[in-house]
């Protein structure tokens, strides 16, 4: 993916107001609580949703088969959750097979014809996807979050009972190689409260390696926020990181790679997707913690939990839907969507749908058993469309779509054939 940079937009766009009605009613049910840390009157306070035991309704597949997808290593934790339980509910018929390679493998080896489907934390890039228009259907299965988890043993979680906050700015500096030491009087300005705790140390900036869906979500939000990023790295699925060569930066491959860098290499930090730090929030808080991120449009700062995240999308989608006259269609380009919806007006700033990528006709692409495949591709996303987003199937960090989005991925298996 080449590198972009933020251009006003020339289109206007609107998605139906129900999305957003649909996603505050959600907001204004709330979620569970759970380990929190001390607020500021600028912050919102964590929380950890957990969800009920799952209880799989039972589903006839008309045929038996198994298909394979990859790319995101984002959605892996929920993907391979709805293989799981998919699997189970057809009694074994149908099986998922899910390769967590990153967005960017996983959207080349589908266009090259290895995968059943590619799935990415952005759209398919446009140079790309002007290749295969009208060949492809994309939609998205579901939102989520990037987090911010640092690795400083004087300022841990378990140690001071607080977390550090970030902006976008903080962090494009970083990354650039400009901020370099945790003592930055820029970092103390925005942490007053752990300020004489943060040490004189260099800042490790941990970074994906490989082709990154995650990496063109936080770039796109470091774009959106900061100019000097926008005009300078730019984003995409891989970018050239100034960190590299300024500071100390250190690349890792997938999400799970730059969890654990995180947690093995003291002075650093790194962006990995919400479930990858709740699995190990634990360890996280002994030596350091993830931080709240000041969202740049209303001036708060936003801890990285379900209701906020929601707050976030809601805020996107309600901004999308005063610039967009009509949802994209399923074989339309999607990035406007992820545009919008990247540092929203309100809530956690830091969030994207994940997309999945198919082909309208397997027959005329020259894949075998095109009709089983096909098959057994609606049938399975139309699971992950439905019960798949059902709270006991929702993998904790996660967001179910607004069921109008919902509604428009149904509409795109009807295109899938034969």
């Amino acid at each position: 993916m080449a590198k972009q940079s933020i251009k006003p937009n020339r289109t206007i766009l609107v998605v139906f107001a129900v999305i957003i009605a649909v996603v505050a009613a959600v907001i204004i049910a709330g979620t569970a609580g759970g380990k929190s840390s001390p607020t500021s009157p600028t912050q919102t306070s964590p929380a950890q949703s957990s969800s009920p035991s799952p209880t799989q309704p039972s589903v006839q597949p008309s045929l038996k088969g198994s298909i394979t997808g990859g790319g995101s290593t984002f959605i892996n934790p929920q993907l391979v959750a709805w293989s799981r339980r998919f699997y189970e509910a057809t009694k074994g018929a149908v099986q998922v097979n899910y390769q967590s390679i990153g967005s960017g493998a996983g959207t080349a080896q589908f266009l090259e014809k290895k995968l059943d489907f590619g799935a990415s934390d952005v759209p398919m890039p446009s140079d790309k996807f002007k290749d295969v228009k009208g060949r492809v259907v994309q939609f998205p299965v579901i939102i989520g979050s990037i987090v911010i988890a640092y690795n400083v043993p004087e300022v841990a979680y378990e140690k001071t009972g607080k977390y550090l906050n970030f902006t976008s700015e903080l962090l494009a500096l970083i990354y650039m190689g400009e901020v370099k030491q945790w003592c930055d009087p820029r970092i103390k300005a925005v942490n007053p409260g752990l300020a004489d705790k943060l040490p004189c140390r260099d800042i490790v900036a941990v970074h994906r390696s490989d082709g990154s869906g995650t990496t063109a979500a936080f770039t796109l939000y470091l774009s959106k926020t900061y100019q000097p990023w926008n005009s300078t790295v730019g984003w995409g699925f891989t970018v050239k990181w100034p960190a590299d060569e300024k500071a100390k930066g250190v690349g890792a491959k997938g999400n799970e790679g730059v969890a654990q860098a995180v947690i093995q290499n003291q002075y650093s930090v790194g962006y990995v997707e919400y479930a990858y730090w709740a699995k190990n929030r634990d360890k996280y808080d002994k030596v350091g913690g993830v931080a709240y991120i000041r969202n740049d449009n209303d001036r708060r700062y936003y801890f990285p939990s379900a209701d906020v995240v929601m707050q976030g999308a809601a805020a996107g989608l309600e901004r999308y839907k005063n610039k967009y006259g009509s949802p994209p269609a399923p074989d339309a380009d999607w990035n406007p969507v992820s545009v919008e919806l990247s540092n929203p007006p309100t809530g956690y700033p830091l969030l994207s749908f994940t997309y999945v990528y198919l082909w309208k006709d397997y027959a005329g692409e020259g894949y075998p058993d095109a009709a089983t495949r096909a098959a057994l591709l609606r049938e399975f996303f139309r699971w992950v469309l439905t019960e798949g987003q059902r709270p006991e199937n929702v993998v904790k960090g996660y967001i179910p779509l607004p069921a109008e989005l919902a509604q428009m991925g149904l509409k795109a298996l009807d295109q899938v054939k034969p």
